[in-house]
């Protein structure tokens, strides 16, 4: 007698979370399954990585295999077990600002209790906004915030109260990281969306509070030995061109170039070299183009030009000023820089 084929169960709640998985990616988001109830990436880690299969060439984890291929996406989603979905915040190109809930009121934020006032009072004391886009509502009140990744910024993840980070309650998840997408169900409940819509760009003034500083610099601060007359020139034609890259700079491109002039003015204050008042001066007359452009403000600009110039100063430059004659120069046989 022949054997009758049994045909496999098709669990519904598996086949929602597919479809939840194939309209993120359809969004343009970048996604993987999660393990049952969790939030934990459903893939192995490296310590337990046996480089075979995908592993063949090297470890890939969760951020490499996430995919917006709806081939890929259905045969994750195709046996018994119900993955919550993940969305990779690197390669999806967002920020997501991650907002905490405490039961203790926060002293320094005016007894604030959740990542949302925290938020807000930031907003209020930097002169920023924060524009209308998609965001989740996560099982335990806190809330996910898409943004963007504004162009020519990389960000990298954020710990509330910790290192480099907007404040308690206030994670930020970017490259390397990633938050379990709308529709998942957690042991705590579902993660549903809060509000609808398009994902705004990170705004200025968040991206500005967001980029790391520069990478450490040497103990000893960087000289350049020049005569009085051509240092002066040098630091000109430095002012000069740092002031036009900021005027001329594009949509997308206009904070992240105005930080590094930023950083240049202040490793130059931070040697003695310029006044600083002169150099924030100069650097935000040169901003004064995209001011009230696309809701660029000045506050924006403010926040931008100090916190670059905080950063440069931890890495001064100078110049050792040799009092010469012109003949003398000549004679030494130096070029202008």
């Amino acid at each position: 007698m022949p054997r009758t084929r049994r045909r496999r169960r098709h669990d519904p709640e598996v086949a929602r979370l597919r479809q939840v998985a194939l309209d993120a990616a359809a969004a343009g988001l970048y996604v993987f399954p999660v393990k049952a109830q969790s939030k934990i990436p459903a893939f192995h880690g490296e310590t337990r990585c046996r480089r075979a299969g995908v592993c063949a060439d090297g470890h890939q984890g969760w951020e490499q295999r996430a995919t917006r291929d709806s081939a890929q996406i259905r045969r994750w989603w195709s046996g018994e077990t119900r993955f919550n979905v993940g969305v990779a915040c690197g390669p999806s190109g967002l920020v997501v600002i991650d907002l905490d809930t405490s039961s203790e009121p926060l002293p320094d934020w005016d007894g604030a209790t959740t990542g949302r006032e925290v938020l807000d009072q930031l907003a209020a004391r930097h002169g920023g906004q924060l524009p209308e886009t998609y965001s989740v509502r996560t099982p335990t009140d806190g809330e996910h915030i898409y943004f963007r990744m504004p162009a020519g910024v990389e960000l990298r993840n954020t710990q509330g109260g910790h290192g480099h980070s907007l404040g308690p309650l206030v994670d930020t998840r970017a490259i390397g990281g990633f938050v379990v997408g709308a529709g998942s169900v957690r042991a705590e409940g579902a993660y549903f969306v809060a509000e609808h819509g398009r994902i705004a760009e990170l705004p200025a003034w968040l991206a500005t509070l967001l980029t790391p500083p520069p990478a450490p610099q040497p103990t000893n601060p960087t000289s350049l030995r020049l005569p009085t007359k051509r240092a002066n020139a040098y630091i000109a034609a430095i002012l000069a061109d740092e002031s036009h890259k900021v005027t001329a700079a594009a949509k997308g491109q206009r904070q992240i170039t105005l930080l590094t002039a930023a950083r240049v003015f202040g490793q130059l204050v931070g040697g003695g070299e310029l006044d600083a008042d002169n150099a924030r001066a100069v650097l935000l007359e040169a901003a004064t183009v995209h001011i009230g452009v696309d809701d660029f403000t000045r506050a924006e600009a403010e926040l931008t030009v100090t916190r670059g110039m905080r950063f440069g100063m931890q890495a001064p430059r100078t110049i050792d000023h040799r009092h010469s004659t012109t003949s003398g120069d000549a004679a030494a046989g130096e070029k202008t820089p």
